[in-house]
């Protein structure tokens, strides 16, 4: 599926330099070549001219799910009801864009100077255009050039996703990409391009091979020895990977918020949290549940967005549909990426978790949001409303899920009686269908499997793996925190998984 809004490859369009040919069209191309975003920039053209190319570019976008947003003027984008806007310092004041087109659309903001990167942080705008980061002929009215060294800067003040601008092109993308930015902003390159496809899929192909390895160098460095222990640690540089789970609490430990806090710091990334519910519940089972107020719920997730931010976000226990709502908004509000949702309805002591008319809100609102869901085979027979049987019956199911939803799906196999559970990830995006086989392990420790595994796979996601290597990692995680933690006993029913048992310190006897 495509994500709230991908700022990795920006195009903004420009006339002059198409050379005559139809606008509408070289954005389709580029769109095809793998554009993400697109910003419709006129200067010189009249108002009803702007409106009617706006409406042509957004019916050639909107149903490639790539939005439109609109330079400077906020009249054209509410027109045409375009995606977002994107303004300048000298531009309509952000709290008025903001209060004219409502809490849902996308505002851009160009920052010139590191004082106006400072005073950005603010403001709740979804993302900032640094500009320009090389002098370019489109941007003469802008201060000096940032530079590879000022994006840096950039990227250690800033708490705001951050897009590159100026003098984007094949040779220097890539150098500023691997600084940490989010995505490129780029006119002459495709607008002025023989071919926009192809110059858009050479671009994004370049942004896709630099992220990685920026991805590879800011990890964790595996192995590190630390103290007499011969315990095995991690060592984290300064732009550590962030991980917000929103979830209910269990006051057992084994599941919900603190069981996602575990696997991710287990993962190597920084948790935060947002509460949707207290429950009082054990090993034995949940006694009672009591949702959080949707202001108090509110204001934890943008608390941690609008300071920490995130790199990606686990979704677990939403028990009503105003709850829904309330997230699904927010996600959309902060243009979060990588959501791997895992639809919680029952407990594993059968307890139900969600009300029955949160589950078609969690549908309709928050499964488009949505990079990767978790279900448990009964999750994924109320999600496809017909029933799953056997282990042959899996492979059909995720396809059917995937396709429904337009989300990548891990299907998980554990409540099968096999002796080999294959869990299955079908990749929504590429088409793949991988098996992710185990053994089962004979032990009562299963509570928090699912929290746990689908936390795994957020934190790895956030760290930059691919979706199937992402997949893979957080299956041979679950699967090592199973077999590591069936020995101990925590409780008299279902105890939880080993979380941290990569750290554990060997007893010497």
């Amino acid at each position: 599926m495509v994500n709230p809004f991908d700022l990795s490859l920006y195009l903004v369009t420009d006339r002059p330099l198409s050379g005559g040919r139809d606008m509408a069209w070289i954005v389709r191309e580029a769109a095809a070549g793998g554009v993400t975003m697109v910003q419709l920039r006129e200067k010189e053209c009249s108002t009803a001219e702007f409106i009617q190319l706006a409406r042509e570019l957004k019916a050639a976008l909107a149903p490639l799910g790539i939005p439109l947003i609109i330079n400077d003027r906020v009249d054209v984008a509410l027109a045409v009801d375009a995606d977002g806007v994107h303004i300048g310092q000298s531009d309509m004041p952000y709290d008025v864009a903001r209060r004219l087109l409502g809490p849902d659309k996308i505002i851009g903001l160009s920052v010139e100077t590191m004082e106006e990167v400072i005073a950005a942080n603010a403001l709740d705008v979804d993302y900032i255009g640094i500009s320009p980061v090389y002098a370019t002929p489109t941007k003469t009215d802008t201060l000096a050039p940032f530079g590879l060294e000022g994006i840096e800067e950039v990227m250690r003040l800033s708490r705001h996703r951050c897009v590159a601008i100026g003098g984007m092109n094949r040779t220097t993308i890539g150098e500023v990409i691997a600084r940490g930015v989010e995505g490129v902003a780029v006119v002459s390159a495709i607008v002025a391009a023989p071919s926009p496809r192809e110059a858009a899929a050479e671009l994004a192909a370049i942004i896709s091979d630099n992220r990685h390895e920026h991805s590879e160098s800011s990890e964790y460095s595996e192995n590190s020895e630390v103290s007499e222990n011969n315990c095995q640690l991690s060592t984290v540089n300064s732009q550590l990977r962030r991980v917000l789970t929103i979830a209910g609490s269990d006051s057992g430990g084994g599941a919900g918020i603190q069981a996602d806090i575990k696997s991710i710091s287990a993962n190597g990334c920084f948790a935060t949290s947002a509460i949707t519910a207290i429950t009082a519940q054990n090993t034995l089972g949940v006694n009672a549940v009591e949702g959080l107020s949707i202001d108090i719920l509110e204001g934890q997730i943008e608390a941690v967005l609008s300071d920490i931010g995130t790199d990606s976000v686990k979704i677990g226990m939403l028990h009503s549909a105003e709850v829904v709502r309330s997230v699904a908004r927010l996600l959309r509000k902060y243009g979060v990426k990588d959501v791997v949702l895992d639809p919680v309805m029952v407990s594993t002591s059968g307890h139900k978790l969600i009300e029955d008319s949160a589950i078609a809100v969690l549908k309709s609102d928050l499964m488009p949001l949505a990079r990767v869901i978790t279900p448990n085979i009964p999750e994924a027979e109320i999600l496809l409303g017909e029933p799953i049987e056997k282990q042959g019956d899996l492979p059909a199911a995720a396809r059917r899920l995937a396709q429904q939803y337009d989300v990548s799906v891990l299907l998980k196999a554990g409540h099968l009686v096999d002796d080999e559970l294959i869990d299955i990830f079908y990749n929504n995006e590429t088409g793949e269908v991988i098996e992710l086989s185990a053994r089962r392990v004979d032990t009562p420790n299963t509570h928090g499997t699912g929290c746990t595994l689908s936390s795994a796979f957020a934190a790895q996601l956030a760290k930059g793996l691919p979706l199937n290597e992402a997949a893979r990692a957080a299956k041979e995680y679950i699967n090592q925190a199973i077999t590591h933690g069936a020995a101990y006993t925590i409780g008299n029913g279902h105890g939880p998984v080993h979380h941290f048992y990569n750290l554990t310190v060997e007893q010497k006897h």
